[in-house]
């Protein structure tokens, strides 16, 4: 198979082909107890859902965290930022799943017609839509899923071999559900090891659209968090790929960044608890207060801009 420098710099870097390390088989019991350990002497009042967005915002402000816990966020609505972005996505597996190759802007309108057919909130969006405008979005689209072929190898082409998998939805139920940890993957390469089921052979990846966040390191480590706990073998490797520059921010996954990340989960439902009980939170302002439900009655806010 032919490939260009930054095709193959990928293969060979990060998806790799060294030795993939081993696990012990009791690694994800002893993260669930772990996890349910804390949490139990919590005694949680109501069944708690946590995602990467809401340990990112416990991070950010208590404030923040406690108006997500609480319900105070406005209804969703689509943007062309947020209708772009989960049209990516859509493009992304269609691109990825397809029998035949098509072109960018085919696929661009298939993940169109897709969400539009599956998903009411981009419909209702994407009808208000004038042609132009659509168009516009699509265009974004078409560069978006350009860049994500110059930057891998041709994976329809390799799914015997890898395996890919777009937007794969993990969850894990603990405490008989009453704390439930979930997230999606945008993108999961390798198939398992028969022979040797304690052997790590999955790599996931988060694609952004954008210029890189500390945040992102713990979201991917969250993710680890989650694939072990679902499948009960980490992901040997995780990453946070920039389609702009086809660079990635990546990390070997270890007991350490499990445990991390473990922790992190504990750490957010006692925060949860402890708001859900009636403690004010600690209020820390930066730019994400332009965001937040309660920037203007909050005395820490900073100004919104004008």
């Amino acid at each position: 198979m032919l490939l260009t420098d930054p095709q193959r710099r990928t293969l060979d870097r990060l998806i790799g082909t060294g030795e993939r390390p081993v696990f012990a088989s009791d690694l994800r019991q002893r993260l669930v107890d772990r996890i349910e350990g804390a949490a139990r002497e919590l005694e949680l009042p109501e069944p708690l859902w946590l995602g990467k967005e809401a340990l990112n915002q416990l991070a950010r402000c208590e404030g923040r965290f406690a108006a997500r816990l609480l319900g105070e966020d406005p209804p969703f609505e689509h943007s062309i930022n947020t209708a772009s972005g989960v049209l990516v996505h859509k493009a992304i597996e269609v691109e990825v799943g397809a029998r035949d190759g098509l072109d960018p802007h085919a696929i661009a309108v298939t993940a169109a017609e897709r969400l539009t057919e599956r998903e009411e909130r981009f419909a209702d969006y994407w009808r208000e839509r004038t042609p132009p405008e659509q168009d516009e979005i699509l265009m974004d689209v078409v560069r978006k899923v350009t860049l994500f072929q110059s930057s891998f190898p041709p994976l329809r082409e390799l799914r015997r071999e890898m395996a890919p998998v777009t937007e794969l939805p993990v969850r894990a139920e603990l405490l008989g559900g009453d704390l439930t940890l979930s997230g999606k993957v945008d993108l999961v390469l390798g198939v398992p090891d028969r022979l040797e089921p304690g052997r790590a052979s999955r790599l996931a990846v988060d694609l952004k659209t954008g210029g890189a966040w500390p945040e992102y390191a713990e979201d991917m480590r969250f993710y680890a968090l989650l694939m072990t706990l679902r499948f009960g073998v980490p992901p040997y490797r995780v990453a946070s790929l920039f389609l702009d520059s086809g660079e990635w921010q990546a990390e070997d996954v270890s007991e350490e960044t499990l445990h991390h990340a473990a922790d992190r989960v504990i750490a957010t439902a006692r925060a949860a608890r402890a708001v859900l009980s009636g403690r004010d939170p600690q209020l820390t302002p930066g730019s994400w207060c332009g965001w937040c439900p309660r920037a203007f009655t909050c005395p820490m806010a900073e100004p919104r801009p004008a």
